[in-house]
């Protein structure tokens, strides 16, 4: 009898096991997107981005001085257009405070204080929050809508406070 429960526990064990071999690792995938109407399409990397402004020195900033700007871009594929071939972008978000200068930039939060970050065109074009940047031509196809980026220190003495800090823009892109 003790050979018969010993030879079907070792079964179990063994069967257990040959199950636990098929399944080497498994997970899941979400896929999320959207359908627009608009005459372009966004590039996914592009709905979601993170734009490492640097370790920037207290002193480099201070007295409403800035860093030195990054660039990024927005991707945009498959453009065909009926009409106008113009878009405006706009990039919403809340301002800098206004007593310290920086009401041409985007607020922080975190630790650091007394900075906002400020974006413009390629051309150094400030592009204040929640106003649209100057009409930018297209061609059919794709495109690259290319900016930059940087760190505006306060003009306000003594107002530049170290630490790390975020700062939100979200572009909304308007077809003429």
């Amino acid at each position: 009898m003790k050979k018969i429960l010993l030879a079907v526990a070792m079964s179990s064990v063994m069967i257990t096991g040959a199950h636990a071999a098929e399944d080497q690792g498994h997970g899941k995938i979400t896929f999320k997107g959207s359908v627009i109407d608009a005459p372009c399409s966004i590039d996914a990397d592009s709905l979601d981005q993170t734009v490492q402004l640097g370790a920037i020195a207290k002193g480099a900033l201070e007295g409403g001085n800035r860093s030195t700007p990054v660039d990024f871009s927005i991707q945009l594929h498959d453009c065909a257009f009926e009409n106008s071939n113009e878009v405006e972008v706009a990039f919403n978000g809340y301002e800098g405070d206004k007593a310290a200068g920086l009401e041409s930039s985007f607020a922080v939060t975190g630790q650091a204080q007394g900075v906002g970050v400020t974006i413009t065109d390629m051309g150094s074009n400030v592009i204040a929050p929640n106003t649209s940047a100057k009409a930018i031509v297209l061609n059919d196809g794709d495109n690259e809508l290319q900016f930059q980026a940087y760190v505006q220190g306060a003009t306000t003495s003594g107002a530049v406070v170290p630490g790390t800090f975020t700062s939100t823009a979200n572009f909304v892109m308007s077809y003429e």
